[in-house]
């Protein structure tokens, strides 16, 4: 088989010269081997509003040596606790969506009936506790879909294969895998979890804003998605206009969750404004090593402005901050800003893409924006994936069969492409949530603009809470705190790559 599979790979990696795939062609027949260069932000995508399908006429053909004799392939992923960021991936999801589920169910035949398995799922409410016991057990487990913030950890405890080992299996710089997630996560030039059009959890966990139409056009505030066309939708714009809207509007005195806010601010959305502005918390050096991004000027005037608007009590309130106010009519802050845009109280509302279920119990007409610029002199958009609780694929190092993981991972990456993942952009996102051109626009501005942070999913010092808890000051404490966690930051970075290298 391994011959077969050999012969088959030359084939398809002779092909590619001929094929238009994006890149070099002299270097394609390297990229089964190695992990693709960091790109800078913005120069590519593989999200859903721009992905095309694999460049090889039979995508499958380095699969179809396999006969796995119907063995049994389970998948360990998270379950419904009682939360919003739950598996809906592997296995048809009760009291899920019916058009997700036929779409589950198609691509999980498409992979059975090619490598003659049967795809099975355990859901847990601790991935990383089971994962860690049955490392140290018995290895029933075939592909872990951990959170990224678990998988990070498994990682660091040298529990699992570098992705790029199966090289012959995985092709990772193929378009159903993330292409910025392979460069972005990373380290040492070593890739042990990543994600792709399987992962509706990366999708859900993109950040953006959602803004009340109506309350624009009656506060007189300006054409949102004009600013967006004209590349004008920027930190000023929003705060401007959220500075309108702002009043005191349910008849008690004093400004609470009730009242009319410009703009409701999720506190980890600061991370996400400091990336959306094209600023970084790591760069990756030439041997693919996370170094803290240097402070400059630039860096220190966007870390004010957000620092600005998070303490502007005419525009912003903070979602976490009112829990204490919290009724009855609400399960959670993040409900209860959910309603305040459905009851036209909130012009802009930051959240997870995964927050706008919860739009559809309210008749409200509602738009969709990326997290601006922080100038117009900014040539790109960047969304960042709240990653810590974005699922992604993971083979422990304990696993019986190695090859079969491979496999059925690449093969679940392929054929979610066309099945589940166009079930969710395009007929779930577009076609009921964000029905009208300039909505969709607005939305492929969204996925093909999405970036990682290393930093807020490995726990680098503090360093994924530098800019939260420099927002929340009243004073500008951005030099000092820098400075006070550089060191540990270093440490920690250097800690993990001493640990990966001894994986070699």
């Amino acid at each position: 088989m391994k011959r077969i599979l050999a012969i088959l790979i030359a084939l398809v990696m002779l092909c590619s010269v001929f094929v238009a795939c994006g890149g070099n062609e002299a270097d394609q027949s390297q990229a089964e081997s190695k992990p693709a260069e960091s790109a800078e932000p913005g120069t590519e995508s593989t999200d859903p509003a721009s992905q095309e399908e694999s460049s090889e006429a039979d995508p499958y053909a380095h699969l179809r040596g396999f006969d796995f004799e119907e063995e049994e392939c389970i998948f360990l992923v998270n379950n419904d606790n009682g939360g919003r960021y739950k598996s809906i991936e592997i296995l048809p999801f009760e009291g899920g969506s019916d058009v997700l589920n036929s779409a589950i169910e198609e691509r999980n035949n498409l992979v059975e009936d090619l490598l003659h398995v049967v795809i099975t799922e355990v859901r847990s409410n601790n991935v990383l506790n089971d994962a860690r016991n049955d490392i140290q057990g018995e290895g029933q487990y075939d592909i872990l879909m951990p959170w990224m913030d678990y998988a990070t950890t498994l990682a660091s405890d040298g529990s699992l294969f570098d992705l790029y080992s199966f090289s012959d299996i995985i092709h990772l710089d193929e378009p159903y895998w993330d292409q910025r997630a392979n460069s972005d996560l990373s380290f040492a030039n070593k890739l042990f979890f990543t994600t792709g059009d399987f992962s509706l959890l990366t999708y859900d966990c993109t950040h953006a804003i959602v803004f009340n139409k109506k309350l624009a056009r009656d506060s007189g505030c300006d054409d949102m998605y004009q600013l967006l066309k004209d590349d004008n939708w920027t930190f000023d714009t929003l705060w401007s206009n959220a500075k309108l809207v702002t009043a005191d509007t349910n008849g008690v005195d004093g400004m609470t969750y009730e009242d009319t806010w410009g703009f409701y601010l999720n506190q980890n959305f600061t991370t996400s404004m400091f990336i959306g502005s094209g600023e970084r918390l790591t760069n990756k050096d030439n041997d693919d090593i996370p170094q803290l991004a240097p402070l400059n000027d630039r860096y220190s005037a966007v870390v004010d402005k957000i620092r600005q608007i998070y303490n502007d009590k005419t525009s912003t309130i903070i979602i976490e901050d009112y829990q204490s106010q919290i009724s009855g009519k609400d399960s959670d802050v993040y409900s209860a800003a959910s309603r305040a845009t459905g009851e036209g109280r909130a012009l802009f509302r930051s959240l997870a893409m995964v927050d706008l279920s919860e739009l559809d119990a309210y008749d409200v007409e509602y738009g969709l924006l990326p997290v601006p610029k922080y100038n117009s002199d900014q040539e790109e958009y960047y969304n960042i994936v709240s990653a810590f609780l974005a699922s992604c694929i993971c083979i422990h190092n304990q696993v019986e069969n190695p090859e079969m993981s491979a496999a059925v991972a690449e093969a679940i990456a392929i054929s979610s492409t066309s099945t589940v993942r166009r079930a969710y952009y395009d007929t779930i996102l577009k076609g009921r949530r964000i029905p009208d051109e300039d909505g969709e626009f607005a939305l492929d501005t969204i996925f093909n603009n999405r970036v990682y942070e290393i930093a807020t999913i490995y726990k680098f010092g503090n360093l994924r809470e530098l800019i939260q808890n420099c927002a929340r000051s009243s004073t500008d404490i951005l030099v000092s705190t820098y400075t006070s966690m550089e060191g540990s930051v270093n440490a920690a970075i250097e800690e993990l790559r001493d640990t990966f290298e001894s994986l070699d």
